[in-house]
């Protein structure tokens, strides 16, 4: 068990003296009696010490390289947590407020993992300390400025080990089972991906944003219904909401930053409030029925899922809504204006029955499962009312009230807008949440950062969720290829955007199985180590990940994002296969395995070519051109084979559900998902071909 910290006053947090070796490990708790915030709102403030360091990842919202970097809307940080080196004590000094985890390399060589905690009625973040030490932890529970505070207060969670990923990994361990988070959220490993999101999906918010309708919606399932394209599920996003609003009213711009806005949502639309639980009535007169006998039509098409605002609308829950008197008593009007906004109260209960009553009725309008936004601003709304003692014991009881209803009545939910660290830790039901800004058709810069977001935020998030890496069109003239590459390595949610008469099946189709089943890694991809510390915005290096696929191979990425463009290098090494357990839970919590010494076979699936990587000559070396990618398969070379899988697909070793090595090494036996062509390697024979057969029969094949 970790050591845990309990006394009454903590003014310094010296790690250095705490954690000196690999396997340290500490929960930070400190107890409170009758505290009263200090005029900054803070119940806790204390330097953090940390041991010698050489380079740091810090995860905060609105960073350098964001929309913009000036941006502080803490407690919330939208889908923006942006995870940027820092390389000196001078830039630690100036770390951004809202810190949700840090990730530092010591120069001993281990590695140091932090984490604020969010407990039931306070939160905790990091930021610089321009006074003092180069970090500091402060806590606040955003209330009333004479609420007082009693009992243990979690503060940070401290994890010191010889691999990134076993401190990552550790670090979130100890802090959800300690006694002081019990009840707060489930590790990732502990929860059963949800089976809709294991076939290929559509939404509709990149193609149509707030322009929906029944004649629009219909029409596209109709269109779903038409294409050779199996997706399986369809997403009905924002535009539905019963907002006050007149079907005719001009429409309101959703692009990031726009209309005055504090940075993702327009100030028009943070002022629209939920005024029912029922769709539109002027864009949906007939409610949800045709909607749902639209989907029931199309016999592909299994799940039908609905958009929700966390919060009832952007701008919250309207005063004259008609949720009934029952509902209203169990909310509070956010300030003291008549007409004023309302929230779920504090209240034990409050935010149970208002989430019942607003999901109940898409459940038994026929929805299989949610996307809930507008997650993070939940607790930003409640800081600072007049009408709230604890905003956080407000907003933890949003959080706790949406996952029970969930776990009651929907098969999945994917949850968004919800980068602070309330929403990842408490998650003891939701198994997939996004972690990045949103996909922008067609928008170099936005691809940049919507690839490097989401793929570097799993080391943080990924502990708890699988990562949403959002829709995407695959008509996508300028980065439809590296998203449809970088979700197959993803591990969450695979889904379009495009109109259905626009798909481009040739980058849709090695992503999924004839029934729309995708072909999945066996855990989110994740930076390599030295991809962790860069920044691939101004960096001259090629930013790689890696993602675990079946019989020992492994996925890997790279990606050109600098900015302003130029040409980077990279390489692939055989030992980058050892970085293939990272993110799995049977690899002792991210504990590099030891290495085997197998030669390893490199596949590029781009090129499709294959190349031994032995010991003597370890490494192949590419450069990439500005927004391009290089995607390829490692795989162990055991007894003379090696399996690269169905080259058709972005990753061919998942297609095959068999691969056995005969006891003398002669023969190796086969079976594949469905029928289709495989690759085997053989060391005298090299690179052969063969077609399985469909009906999982197996297949022996002797050089």
């Amino acid at each position: 068990m970790p050591a845990v910290d309990t006394e009454p006053q903590v003014l310094v947090l010296d790690l250095a003296a705490r954690l000196p070796v690999a396997g340290d490990e500490i929960v930070f708790i400190i107890s409170l009696h009758n505290a009263v915030p200090r005029a900054d709102g803070l119940l806790a403030a204390a330097p953090v010490i940390l041991p010698a360091w050489s380079t740091c990842c810090y995860y905060a919202p609105f960073q350098r390289h964001a929309i913009n970097p000036d941006l502080d809307l803490w407690p919330e940080g939208y889908n923006q947590c942006h995870p940027l080196p820092l390389r000196s004590a001078d830039e630690l000094h100036h770390a951004k407020r809202g810190g949700m985890f840090a990730l530092f390399e010591l120069a001993e060589g281990d590695y140091l993992a932090l984490l604020p905690l969010a407990g039931m009625r306070s939160v905790a973040w990091l930021q610089g300390d321009v006074d003092a030490a180069a970090l500091c932890i402060e806590a606040s529970h955003y209330g009333a400025p004479d609420a007082t505070f009693t009992g243990e207060l979690p503060l940070l969670a401290c994890a010191r080990a010889s691999s990134p990923y076993a401190a990552c990994a550790r670090v979130w361990e100890i802090a959800l089972a300690h006694p002081a988070m019990r009840g707060v959220g489930r590790l990732r490993r502990d929860k059963h991906y949800p089976e809709v999101f294991e076939y290929l999906g559509w939404c509709s918010f990149e193609e149509f944003k707030l322009d929906i309708n029944e004649r629009i919606i219909t029409g596209a399932l109709r269109a779903l219904a038409a294409s050779p394209v199996p997706v399986r599920w369809a997403l009905i996003d924002d535009g539905h909401i019963d907002d006050g609003s007149r079907a005719t009213d001009p429409l309101i711009e959703t692009r990031e930053g726009a209309a005055d806005g504090p940075g993702q949502v327009s100030a028009a639309l943070h002022a629209r409030c939920l005024h029912s639980a029922h769709p539109h009535p002027e864009k949906f007169p007939r409610g949800w029925a045709p909607v749902r006998a639209a989907a029931d039509a199309d016999p592909r098409l299994r799940w039908l899922g609905l958009w929700l605002n966390h919060n009832g609308y952007w701008g919250g829950i309207a005063a004259d809504h008609t949720l009934g008197t029952d509902i209203d008593s169990h909310l509070v009007p956010l300030d003291d204006a008549p007409d004023s906004a309302k929230l779920p109260g504090e209240q034990p209960g409050d935010g149970d029955v208002f989430y019942e009553a607003f999901t109940k009725p898409v459940y038994e309008a026929g929805f299989d499962f949610l996307k809930v936004d507008n997650q993070a601003a939940n607790l930003r709304k409640y800081a600072g009312s007049s009408n709230v003692r604890n905003a956080v014991v407000a907003a933890a009881g949003c959080r706790h009230g949406l996952e029970k209803s969930v776990a009651a009545h929907f098969e999945a939910v994917i949850g968004c807008m919800a980068h602070n660290n309330l929403c990842i830790l408490h998650q003891p039901v939701s198994q997939v949440m996004r972690c990045s800004e949103d996909y922008k058709k067609e928008d170099a810069w936005r691809a940049k950062h919507h690839l490097h977001n989401s793929l570097g935020n799993m080391l943080w998030m990924g502990q708890t969720v699988w990562g949403d890496h959002d829709m995407f069109h695959s008509s996508d003239r300028v980065a439809g290829p590296l998203m449809a590459r970088s979700k197959a390595i993803s591990g969450g949610p695979v889904y379009l955007s495009d109109h259905p008469d626009d798909f481009v099946r040739e980058l849709i189709t090695p992503l999924h199985l004839s029934d729309g089943r995708i072909l999945r890694p066996l855990a989110p991809a994740v930076p390599t180590p030295e991809s962790v510390f860069m920044d691939p915005y101004e960096d001259n290096e090629a930013y790689r990940v890696i993602a675990p696929l079946p019989h020992g191979c492994a996925a890997l990425a790279a990606y050109n994002l600098t900015h302003p463009g130029k040409t980077v290098r990279g390489a692939w090494h055989m030992d980058d296969l050892q970085y293939r357990d990272a993110m799995l839970p049977a690899s002792g919590a991210g504990v590099l395995p030891a290495s085997e010494n197998h030669p390893v076979l490199l596949y590029d699936t781009l090129a499709r070519t294959a190349r031994l990587l032995p010991a003597d000559d370890p490494a192949v070396t590419f450069t990439l051109a500005p927004l391009t990618d290089a995607f390829v398969i490692l795989s162990p070379v055991i007894r003379g084979w090696a399996l690269v899988g169905n080259p058709e697909k972005y990753l061919p070793p998942v297609f095959v559900t068999c691969f056995e090595i005969a006891p003398d090494a002669g023969s190796v036996t086969l079976t594949g998902a469905e029928a289709g062509p495989v690759l085997v390697w053989h060391s005298a024979a090299g690179l052969l071909r063969i077609d399985l057969p469909a009906g999982g029969q197996p297949f022996t094949l002797t050089p």
